[in-house]
């Protein structure tokens, strides 16, 4: 979701925008400085969300109220849906409910905190996007990910201490903050992506054959098997999930730059085209099928609008319905 949309509670499920509010992060506590000043506007919802976030605990070190903040964040997630907005009376009963009495529990905090995993068991910060929404996630290091629906993102608890290291399945677009000495890695099944100052996005949905990388800006290197490839901006990579068979081809620049945006566009589009465009878009396997002496065409502009109403105005246009069989989305003629 653009920043510039932001109500008092997106404010406060942004990870960065907590740090901002705690002042345990240098980097978030200059941006959100910055951008408060440059839109005024947002100030009011702003204020709002920290007033929120500080109610929660008043006699605690910044490190306990993000602990306590992380199990809020998290309730409020489950608890939210992609469709409806959650109220603010509705956070304060997740609040309550899901806060722990900070001063009973600041001990089990701090040693929770403090414990250190066992060799080669590395703790993790899990991140998902849901069935037909985006997510944007805010690292420590300053690099925004941007995940696409139905994938999910792992960040271990050393990211950014000497290297960044992270773990995707699904689709993610990352923009990737320049931190010498600290190699930025993701890694999907036995594929690994290094970059450097970099934007790409990297496809690995469990339903594809097929992983792809495609580079925005910068420089990437992709690692499988014994086999290494680098790419520069404007080229995507495509391999094999099992064995490494890399591909180069040229990608389409304005195709990824409505994607960034969100604008999904349906122009005179087939229905191999809508199917395409649905499972590039929401990270699905799709299937349209029509009647032999019915074609269909479709048109038309979303802006990030979720799959459901998306699917509603193409399904109503052309007399189709959606069914979900096997993990495979089927638009089809409505059965008499």
């Amino acid at each position: 979701m653009d920043l510039q949309q932001y109500k008092a509670e997106d404010f406060i499920l942004n990870d960065s925008f907590v740090r901002y509010c705690l002042r345990s992060n240098e980097k978030d506590v200059q941006f959100w400085e910055d951008w408060l000043e440059r839109y005024p506007h947002k100030q009011e919802e702003a204020a709002k969300a920290r007033e929120w976030l500080f109610r929660l605990g008043l006699r605690i070190t910044p490190e306990e109220k993000e602990a306590e903040f992380g199990k809020l964040k998290a309730a409020m997630e489950v608890a939210d849906t992609p469709v409806k907005r959650i109220s603010w009376k509705r956070i304060a009963r997740i609040a309550a409910a899901a806060v722990l009495p900070l001063a009973a529990a600041a001990w089990w905090l701090t040693a929770h905190r403090t414990a250190t995993p066992a060799a080669g068991h590395e703790s993790y910060t899990l991140f998902k996007a849901g069935d037909s929404l985006r997510r944007q996630v805010m690292l420590a290091d300053g690099s925004l990910v941007i995940l696409n629906a139905h994938s999910t993102l792992k960040v271990p608890a050393s990211y950014n201490e000497q290297q960044r290291n992270l773990i995707l399945e699904g689709e993610a677009l990352f923009e990737v903050a320049k931190a010498e000495g600290k190699p930025f890695m993701v890694s999907t099944g036995n594929l690994q992506v290094q970059a450097l100052g970099t934007a790409f996005k990297l496809r690995a949905y469990r339903y594809d054959e097929h992983t792809a990388v495609t580079l925005v800006e910068g420089k990437v290197r992709v690692a499988q098997e014994t086999t290494v490839a680098e790419l520069i901006p404007g080229e995507q990579l495509t391999t094999g999930k099992a064995h490494a068979r890399f591909v180069k081809n040229k990608f389409d620049p304005e195709r990824e730059k409505a994607w960034r945006s969100g604008r999904l566009v349906f122009h005179n589009a087939s229905p191999d085209e809508i199917a395409a465009t649905l499972g590039y878009w929401y990270g699905i396997n799709v299937k349209v099928i029509t009647r032999k002496n019915k074609p269909i065409r479709f048109n038309g502009v979303f802006n990030n609008k979720p799959l459901n109403e998306v699917l509603a105005a193409v399904c109503f246009v052309n007399g189709l319905q959606s069914v979900t069989k096997n993990d495979t989305l089927f638009v089809q003629p409505i059965s008499k």
